[in-house]
């Protein structure tokens, strides 16, 4: 009977992120939407986009010292599209933001998508309350796909994985769509995922889909198609309402992305190996065995051009151990 031997691996590292990032302007005087759009093409490069929550930090930043409502450069368009709510591009590889896997007849009536025990997806109105699924992408744990067994709206749900996690889950393959059907299937339950549809476009026609809007603003008036971002810490704050374009606030322009000096970020990435040892009297146990092991995996890692500054070690599981020693067919009780 073979031995195979299971171990973990701890590798740490730092990445930059994208060193261009927008310059915002605070413009106090009071315009109107489009009035605030010229003064801002004209002075800088355009009304404010928001690419992802780091940039939305950024922004909020700049009007700190203000509590108020500012113009920002989101406005109603005449066609729907479908988003991730996860808006960073680096998180997808090309291709991955188109992947969907409707059920039969759908999408039909319906902006927020959901999934279905069996793994596939409808719309349906983002007001219904379910379950959902958050994307932690902070690597603290092993845990990337976290079921969330509370009802909740969908703007709701996204506000809670935002802050307790990364965002709402992205589904980018077949794969990840294998991955949480797996965690619903048990519970017999539907769940939201990131997938959203709207109408709403930047000024500078930029694709981001990053929305961060206030849950309790709702309005169907045909004529409320701008967006406004809130500074005020007691209550609005960082969310977004949209509003008549032709009353009169103070707005945000952005100018050209501008190169920063970002302190790295760290990054860490949990690895599971299965080694078949050629001498069965190997005693894995044994300090020095480790070490040399893991040496040997640094050196090959190098040679694939891992950065110089990564620091590879041993994981232990939470019986203490480093390594775990299965028999070939024992069932696998590791959680992906």
């Amino acid at each position: 009977m073979e031995t195979l031997w299971y171990l973990t691996l701890l590798i740490t590292g730092f990445y930059t992120p994208s060193s261009c990032l927008h310059q915002y302007h605070l413009i106090t005087n009071n315009m109107n939407w489009t009035d605030a759009q010229s003064y801002c093409r004209a002075h800088y490069t355009d009304l404010a986009t928001v690419d992802d929550m780091e940039d939305q930090n950024r922004l909020i930043t700049s009007v700190s010292s203000y509590n108020y409502w500012f113009w920002i450069g989101l406005n109603m368009g005449d066609s729907m599209k479908w988003h991730w709510s996860l808006a960073d591009k680096r998180f997808y590889r090309e291709g991955e933001t188109e992947f969907r896997n409707w059920d039969t007849a759908t999408p039909q009536n319906g902006n927020c998508a959901l999934m279905s025990t069996s793994g596939l997806w409808n719309n349906t109105s983002c007001d219904d309350q379910h379950h959902f699924i958050c994307y932690d992408g902070k690597q603290v744990t092993n845990l990337t796909h976290i079921l969330i067994q509370e009802y909740k709206t969908w703007i709701d749900a996204q506000s809670y994985c935002r802050q307790h996690h990364t965002d709402l889950v992205s589904v980018r393959n077949q794969t990840e769509n294998t991955e949480i059907e797996k965690k619903i299937s048990l519970r017999g339950l539907p769940v939201w995922i990131g997938l959203f549809q709207d109408s709403w476009i930047w000024s500078d026609q930029s694709d981001s889909s990053f929305r961060n809007w206030w849950s309790k603003w709702i309005s169907t008036d045909q004529y409320f198609n701008c967006t406004l971002v809130s500074s005020n810490r007691s209550y609005y704050y960082t969310e977004w309402v949209y509003d008549p374009c032709d009353l009169f606030f103070p707005f945000i322009c952005y100018s050209p992305a501008v190169e920063t000096s970002e302190k790295p970020q760290l990054k860490r990435q949990v690895v599971r190996v299965k080694m078949t040892p050629k001498d069965r009297n190997l005693n894995l146990s044994d300090p020095t065995v480790q070490d040399a092991i893991l040496q040997e995996i640094r050196n090959k890692l190098k040679e694939q051009g891992l950065p110089a500054d990564t620091k590879v070690t041993w994981k232990k599981q939470p019986d203490g151990k480093v390594f775990h020693k299965d028999e070939e067919g024992s069932p696998n009780k590791e959680e992906d």
